[in-house]
């Protein structure tokens, strides 16, 4: 009987908690009935845990999940990275298909993590929580959940359709198209906004393989440099019996994260993600993976003390850029928050920009969208309603369930049903009624709220065409019932800019 090897056993490991993780962004869909919580992994996630709750200054218990991976580098070193994180496992796919063109020794370089490290906890500390920029894993959830699932359908979507229209097993095939789109998005396929900056972020990172092996691991990875860290009072390590070693180098080439020192013997444990193939490609067996003593355990720190002030420095005068950069209040006025959102200054220091929330959206990419620059710099990509694009379903309360931070409070249906996003106003320059004396009064009609927030004056104008008088129903906004939930200005007749719209005028937030 074959023996089963180490690789097939990481790599198993790899593929099943990648499955896990892609499993987790499956159940993010409506009907929200999850039988695995799509936030698990970003509750496991220190750097989450951390961020989040130094700069919002609350502790929230599922957080104590992280633990598991403050811990686990403890005993086994940096084995998160090379057995469990989902990225990692895309990384080393990813490995495989570009042929790495190594320009030169990048261990220098390697600090580089840490120092971001470092300035993410430091913002944290100022109240400025930036660390899902470079976090791997809302990096990996909003571009799987947002984009690779979308554009994956886009594909089959359009190879179905090719099988509809020239005519094979047309009812089948439809079937399986409603099927489809109704398991992986709520209603129709998704078109989200300003998806080209996360996406091309994703895509360096998996491009940087084109350099070296690894190399956003090595290099760039924040979680990376935590767990590093941690491992450097790890108890299981890299062993090497000199005696054996023949200084073959073999251990060092194979080696994914440049781990093993030039004299093949020493280990630089922050480094090392435990893959165990330098072990397997050793001809003399002079590698052995094994529990040391703690005397033997301790090694130097990747950051020098000059490095560390720069770092907080750096932090520092970040904090105050971001204090400083206003958002432009002409935007900011229609830049409406999902419902159970909580304080502005809480949210941006809460929200990690995974997007579950735009996912989950039951308008499939029409309401929830990824903002830009409307919020300022400290709200790039968290979540605004495009009410153009699609409304807030008055009988759907998802985002607030699903967040991993609880930036967007969970909300009983009949709470959030009640509680203002804005206030809707019309523009009378725009509205058919009012700029054309003609009757039309969509919104009215569409209003959900029970009784409605959009009532309807009547009129008589004198119409100089026809030389007669008529009646025109004027529609207006009960300030006091109208929710904001933006489907009058979605199902505005007009093309371009609508006749009605939601601005954060009587919104109303979540104090925790």
């Amino acid at each position: 009987m074959k023996k089963i090897t180490s690789k097939t056993w990481r790599k198993t490991s790899q593929i099943f908690f990648f499955l896990l993780f892609f499993l987790t962004v499956l159940q993010a869909t409506y009907p929200f009935e999850p039988w695995l919580p799509p936030e698990l992994f970003l509750w496991f996630d220190p750097l989450v845990a951390l961020a989040v709750q130094i700069a919002g200054r609350f502790f929230a218990p599922v957080f104590l999940l992280s633990l598991v991976f403050i811990l686990f580098p403890m005993i086994f070193g940096r084995a998160f990275c090379g057995w469990i994180c989902p990225f990692g496992t895309v990384i080393d796919a990813t490995d495989r298909l570009i042929s790495q063109k190594k320009i030169g020794d990048f261990r220098k370089v390697r600090p580089i993590k840490t120092f971001l490290l470092v300035i993410f906890l430091m913002l944290a500390l100022f109240g400025v929580q930036y660390s899902w920029t470079m976090d791997p894993l809302p990096i990996l959830w909003r571009s799987l959940g947002v984009f690779v699932l979308s554009f994956g359908f886009l594909i089959v979507d359009t190879i179905l359709n090719g099988f509809v229209s020239v005519g094979i097993f047309p009812n089948v095939v439809m079937g399986i198209q409603d099927s489809l789109s109704g398991y992986l998005f709520p209603v129709d396929m998704p078109d989200f906004e300003n998806l080209a900056i996360p996406v091309l972020l994703f895509f360096t990172i998996l491009g940087l393989s084109r350099i070296a092996r690894r190399f956003w691991c090595r290099t760039l990875c924040p979680l990376g440099a935590l767990q590093g860290i941690i491992s450097k009072i790890g108890l299981f390590r890299r062993k090497v019996d000199s005696e054996k070693c023949t200084a073959c180098g073999l251990c060092r080439k194979k080696c994914k994260m440049d781990a093993i020192e030039p004299d093949f013997i020493k280990t630089e444990k922050s480094e090392c993600v435990m893959c165990l193939s330098c072990k397997e490609v050793c001809p003399t067996n002079a590698i052995s993976f094994g529990f040391d003593s703690p005397e033997k355990r301790q090694t130097s720190v990747d950051l020098s003390r000059r490095s560390f002030i720069g770092a907080g420095a750096t932090a520092l005068v970040g904090a105050g850029l971001f204090a400083m950069s206003k958002p432009d209040p002409n935007r900011t006025s229609e830049a409406i928050r999902p419902p159970g959102t909580v304080i502005e200054p809480e949210f941006l220091k809460r929200c990690i920009r995974c997007e579950e929330c735009v996912r989950i959206c039951a308008t499939s990419g029409g309401c929830l969208q990824m903002s830009l620059l409307e919020t300022g710099m400290m709200g790039i990509w968290t979540p605004v309603a495009k009410f153009r694009s699609g409304h807030c379903e008055f009988n759907c309360n998802l985002c607030g369930q699903i967040c991993p931070t609880k930036a967007i409070q969970p909300l009983e249906l009949k709470e959030k049903q009640e509680i203002r996003m804005g206030t809707a106003i019309f523009i009378q320059d725009r509205c058919i009624p009012y700029r054309l004396n003609d009757n039309c009064i969509v919104c009215e009609e569409h209003c959900p709220v029970s009784p409605k927030a959009i009532r309807v004056d009547e009129k008589e104008i004198f119409d100089p065409i026809s030389g007669q008088k008529r009646i025109v129903r004027l529609p207006y906004i009960d300030p006091e019932l109208c929710i904001g939930c933006g489907i009058c200005e979605e199902k505005c007749p007009l093309e371009g800019k609508a006749g009605i719209c939601v601005v954060r005028e009587g919104e109303e937030r979540i104090q925790v």
